[in-house]
């Protein structure tokens, strides 16, 4: 009797709690419910689909697929733009949760990604996504929904058992939320999602483009649906040209039709065989991340970042990791000003002292530091944004070999069809010296082939950097590859061994184009968003057209009638100096309606270019095929002549705790001195010398951010003016936007 009474009690109580149903025909439990979200400071919504027999077998637990619905949708439909209908059972229809919940023992929970209070005009809008407009943040929110989902229904409450999924800008967000936590899913699937959104904390969100993150997937298997007429199939196209040369674990099918739920029950049913067969976990995992804190692993990293950017963790093991904040990706500028603080699982012995070594990889500068791991087995390391390998070691551990760099050394970029030849650098981070030593490559990507796999290094000092005896050669087969990926063996005569991987962009041949301009500080009118036209000031300089040293210009390429803008690629050391690195968006969506836009670069000549020096550029720009994009690629020859006479250019200026005053500035030289000057009404002027030299203020010496304390003032809103001055007293005095508080 108990039995019996056991499901219609708790039906009850269910029903006391939010809206439900029970399909007639397949049994499925259908509730729209909802929880208290302490990220949200709210209530949140949600769906949940529960299996045929779930209230007659209590002792039962399931896995469960968390769905993500797209634009003008909600957890409980669609609204008047029904471009997919899949939560109930209509007809004869198998496409959608409750058949699916019917006829597999599976959980299926549907979020709510409002992004309104309810005293706000409804909007259409999901996630807090392109832009960032409130303090919500989904992907923060979502280990929320996941703890409720485990206290209160019947669970398999490992990420072996959980997967997520969703259409659109919720196949978008299920990427996002996939790749940011690895360690609760097993599986992430993808219906026709965006490739590209701002995202991010509402003061400092960033660009987070797909493409770049596939590193964020180790131990999880990753699918892509879409349609073959999907307005959005133009990304998937450049998405897949890279993911699939550099990932093992990803698929992507295309089906005939739009943007909607393609091939649903294919998709759910890859997600529910991950259940029975999912990945495991990684030895050595990558992570990168846009928040300033971030758990994942069992590692939790905090930052003092107030900048767009992302944190990026390498090669992570029981031995070290390689750790750097940049501005984007891939190759975004570093941000070594930003304090990083890594915590690390609970994997080493308790109450143990472990030698860390910090090795700068721009620098070669070295710091060692000896800490004890605590109660748990954890270290807590502390370190900045550059790119950094580090070392854990006792005093008795064996060598560590890591890849510390690539050079080509034949070429300028890789090229398919011609022959390439690569140096590895290695470091020793371990605690020991290795000898005799040797890496052996093989190719991960197909249609690559290697004409020279092998070479020698002999022996590392511990903490050494140090290229091989001889060049590794290799030849791309294939002119579609865009990325190739390789794996490394090193060994050494003690028969120690490391397994490392690493991957290096393609770019195609290209033929030169001579038809451009250079835009150095003069006004032109240039494609943007597609279609429009914008005219506006370009680049900094004389505006004579003429490449000069000190100079940020852009190239610009006359196509169709128009001027385009580009973003470059070269290996040439006189542009941009000290790792500078400066890409600008420009958004398409309100030409195709995805959210995706194209990059341009503005590049720095050094002010020591040598007279009629020639650089060589890889340029690549768009050009609308609605609802596609074509991609064109060129080469472009850019002479260089005439003498630096520009300022140094500020980039931003702002005041972060403690009253440290900081201001980012470019120049194609030294910077030799750099002063502000604040005021406000009815209050003294305050007079303040900024500096990079990594005292006195600075954080960092050589970051191109210039810093000092305020001395001590009363609280206060004030204006501010800014001077600086290059190596060749060219001079900047610039009043600048905004007010700055003190206190």
């Amino acid at each position: 009797m108990k039995k019996k009474l056991y499901p219609i009690l708790l039906i009850v109580f269910l029903l006391m709690q939010a809206s439900i149903c029970i399909g007639q025909e397949t049994g499925v439990t259908i509730i729209d419910s909802r929880h208290y979200s302490h990220s949200f400071a709210e209530m949140r919504h949600f769906r949940i689909f529960l299996p045929r027999g779930y209230y007659q077998h209590p002792e039962k637990k399931y896995p469960v697929i968390y769905f993500l619905h797209g634009w003008s949708q909600r957890y409980f439909g669609s609204g008047d733009d029904r471009y997919s209908e899949y939560d109930r059972r209509s007809g004869n229809s198998t496409e959608n949760m409750e058949s699916f919940a019917s006829t597999h023992d599976v959980i299926i929970v549907k979020s709510d990604g409002y992004n309104r209070s309810p005293d706000e005009p409804y909007y259409l809008r999901p996630y807090n996504i392109g832009p960032v407009e409130t303090y919500r943040q989904f992907p923060i929110y979502f280990p929320e929904l996941i703890e409720h989902i485990d206290a209160n229904y019947r669970t398999k409450a490992s990420r072996e058992n959980r997967a997520i999924t969703g259409l659109s800008m919720g196949g978008f967000m299920a990427f996002v939320i996939g790749g940011k936590y690895p360690h609760l899913f097993c599986a992430v699937g993808n219906f026709c999602g965006s490739p590209e959104f701002v995202i991010g904390p509402k003061d400092f969100p960033v660009e987070y483009r797909h493409l770049d993150m596939y590193k964020n997937y180790g131990g999880m298997k990753v699918r892509l649906n879409y349609g073959d007429m999907d307005f959005i199939r133009g990304y998937h196209e450049d998405l897949n040209r890279v993911w699939t040369q550099v990932m093992d674990n990803y698929q992507y099918k295309i089906y005939p039709g739009g943007h909607t739920t393609s091939g649903f029950s294919e998709m759910f049913n890859f997600l529910y065989s991950c259940f029975n067969q999912p990945a495991s976990k990684p030895k050595r995992w990558d992570h990168i991340d846009f928040y300033p804190e971030f758990q994942v692993w069992d590692y939790t990293v905090r930052t003092d970042r107030v900048v767009p950017g992302y944190t990026l963790l390498e090669n992570v093991d029981q031995r070290g990791f390689r750790c750097s904040v940049r501005e984007w990706l891939p190759d975004g500028e570093l941000i070594p000003s930003v304090r990083v603080s890594v915590q690390t699982a609970p994997v080493f012995e308790k109450n143990q002292w472990y030698t860390i070594s910090s090795i700068d990889l721009k620098s070669f500068k070295v710091v060692k530091q000896t800490l004890q791991s605590d109660l748990n087995g954890r270290l807590r390391i502390n370190i900045n944004g550059a790119m950094q390998e580090i070392g854990i070691n006792k005093k008795e551990d064996a060598p560590n070999i890591s890849i510390a760099g690539v050079e080509i050394m034949n070429a300028d970029w890789i090229v398919p069809r011609k022959e390439t030849a690569i140096r590895l650098k290695l470091l020793n981070k371990g605690n020991n010296i290795s000898s005799g030593v040797v890496a052996n490559i093989s190719a991960i990507t197909k249609d690559v082939v290697l004409l020279k796999s092998e070479m020698s290094a002999g022996s590392i000092g511990v903490n050494e950097i140090k290229s091989g005896n001889s060049d590794i050669v290799f030849k791309i087969v294939n002119e579609h590859i865009d990325r190739v990926k390789f794996k490394v063996t090193v060994r050494d005569v003690r028969k120690n061994s490391w397994v490392e991987y690493f991957d290096l962009p393609v770019l195609k041949e290209s033929p030169e184009i001579k038809d451009f301009v250079v835009a150095d500080g003069k006004v032109f009118t240039v494609a943007t968003r597609g279609t429009d036209s914008v005219t506006t000031m370009i680049g900094r300089g004389n505006g004579d057209g003429v490449a000069n040293p000190g100079e940020m210009i852009e190239i610009l390429v006359n196509d169709q009638g128009r001027y385009w803008r580009t973003q470059l690629f070269t290996a040439d050391k006189f542009i941009n100096p000290g790792y500078v690195s400066i890409r600008q968006s420009d958004n398409w969506a309100s030409y195709d309606n995805v959210g995706g836009s194209m990059k341009y670069s503005i590049a720095l000549v050094s002010a020591d270019c040598p007279q009629d020096h020639n650089v060589r550029f890889f340029a690549e720009y768009w050009l609308p095929d609605k609802p596609l994009h074509t991609i064109r690629q060129a080469t472009v020859n850019l002479p260089v002549s005439g003498k630096d006479h520009e300022p140094p250019v500020l980039a931003w200026v702002k005041v972060a705790g403690n009253n440290l005053l900081q201001a980012k500035l470019y120049d194609g030289s030294v910077i030799k001195s750099v002063a502000v000057t604040l005021k406000a009404d009815k209050k003294e002027t305050i007079h303040v010398l900024l500096n990079d030299n990594g005292i006195d203020g600075d954080l960092v010496k050589g970051d191109h951010i210039f810093s000092a304390t305020v001395p001590e003032q009363h609280f206060g809103i004030y204006k501010g003016m800014i001077e600086a001055l290059d190596s060749f007293d060219n001079k900047l005095s610039l009043e600048m936007e905004g007010t700055f508080i003190l206190h």
